[in-house]
């Protein structure tokens, strides 16, 4: 059977959510040309494949666009925030739907993002200054109001993103992140950092599609860890959300407005907000899906997945319905000690808790572990299902006071 609809996927072969594109084409008679820097050999034999050098992007837009004209394709998507704004620039070029380029940049830009939706009259974004780490500091700091959040512009995931409750905290937190990005980055020759209010309350986060400027809720998530700091890494995801109804409407409406003052009109939403004193404080507003693992929680609630829902609508293909038929959770292991892995103690243990589906170790002995700042990898994942979010958070915790993580201290080569 020929497939009636065709899509372009730019995935570098390190993608994480590639894979389930590729699956979810396979289910609904949608061809997938991939768009990757791997070896063609290694693209199964149902998908087209475009080889290029995500190094040379200039060439590599030129080509991929050249080769797109004989594949018919409805739509070029990015799993990977890296390549959203070139593939809006691909589909530019041939002519196809997209968000603008402009915006799509501006979201992945912590500051500009801020800046473009406090201009536009925006009343919940935290109030923000942009720090360049090449100037004195103690100027650049004085009318900054305490507790405040330093954040690095551009990394994902809370890394480096740090609560100070005095300048002198600040200033430390500062000299941090500069580590951090310039360990990250070859071309850190002005190194700047966001710091903005701290806003309490509780956090969330929504995955959602926009069409035509509307925003279409897929899913909404809760977190219920506290997220106070000092450091803000991801830990326990639940859904559906507890949040009553009227309060998941207005974090709809929030992200809407501020999907149109970006100038984010098509495509995959992920948001990050935190409810306080009866307010939407947006966080995050970024073109894309959510990335690493979380997504797989939809998938465990719907049998269905966030790709397969954004790979139909992109095509102007009907979805079925897609509602959360029980509750699902999963926690990013924590990182609570520096030093080598020697051994995970109690993983069987944890596996057994009632409504646990899986405990999945992504590291081995022999491994550094490093906490939040500085760490950006976790060990692993705990995944539950349950018929509700409260069961679900349950026995996650539960699962996870099993497992104790040996460590041992890493220490510094003596150099004779």
């Amino acid at each position: 059977m020929v497939a009636t609809y065709s899509v372009a996927l730019i995935a570098p072969t390190h993608s994480y959510r590639a894979s389930v594109y590729l699956r979810a084409a396979q289910q609904h008679d949608i061809s997938i040309v991939l768009i990757s820097d791997g070896s063609l050999s290694v693209v199964p034999a149902f998908i087209n494949g475009i080889r290029v050098e995500f190094a040379d992007l200039a060439n590599s837009k030129q080509t991929i666009c050249r080769l797109l004209d004989t594949y018919g394709v409805q739509a070029v998507i990015a799993p990977d925030e890296k390549y959203v704004a070139l593939a809006a620039e691909i589909s530019h070029q041939i002519g196809l739907p997209h968000n603008d380029v402009d915006a799509l940049k501006t979201s992945a830009d912590k500051f500009l993002m801020r800046k473009t939706l406090h201009l536009a009259g925006m009343q919940t974004v935290p109030d923000f200054q942009l720090i360049d780490m090449q100037m004195a500091l103690n100027e650049q700091l004085v009318q900054i109001k305490y507790p405040c959040v330093a954040k690095p512009l551009n990394m994902t995931a809370s890394r480096g993103v740090i609560r100070a409750n005095t300048q002198a905290e600040l200033e430390d937190a500062l000299q941090v992140i500069q580590q951090i990005v310039q360990r990250e980055f070859e071309n850190t020759d002005s190194i700047k950092v966001l710091v903005e209010d701290y806003i309490g309350g509780t956090e969330h986060a929504l995955e959602g599609y926009l069409s035509d400027s509307k925003l279409e809720v897929i899913c909404l998530f809760d977190k219920p860890d506290p997220l106070h700091g000092p450091y803000f890494e991801e830990t326990y995801y639940v859904t559906p959300s507890r949040l009553d109804q009227s309060t998941q409407e207005e974090i709809r409406k929030t992200i809407q407005v501020g999907c149109i003052a970006l100038g984010l009109t098509l495509g995959p939403i992920h948001a990050e907000v935190r409810l306080h004193r009866g307010l939407v404080w947006i966080l995050e507003i970024a073109g894309r899906s959510i990335g690493g693992d979380c997504a797989r929680l939809f998938e465990l609630a719907t049998c269905s997945s966030i790709e397969e829902y954004v790979l139909c609508r992109i095509v102007g293909k009907s979805v079925d319905d897609l509602s959360l038929n029980r509750a699902a959770g999963v926690l990013m292991i924590p990182v609570t000690d520096d030093g080598i892995l020697r051994r995970i103690e109690g993983v069987t243990d944890a596996q057994l808790i009632e409504n646990i589906l899986e405990v999945r170790l992504d590291v081995r002995a022999g491994e550094r572990l490093n906490r939040w700042p500085q760490g950006g990898k976790y060990p692993g994942y705990i995944y539950a299902l349950a018929d509700s979010p409260e069961k679900v958070e349950s026995s996650l915790r539960a699962s996870y006071s099993q497992l104790k993580f040996i460590c041992m201290p890493d220490l510094p080569v003596l150099v004779k």
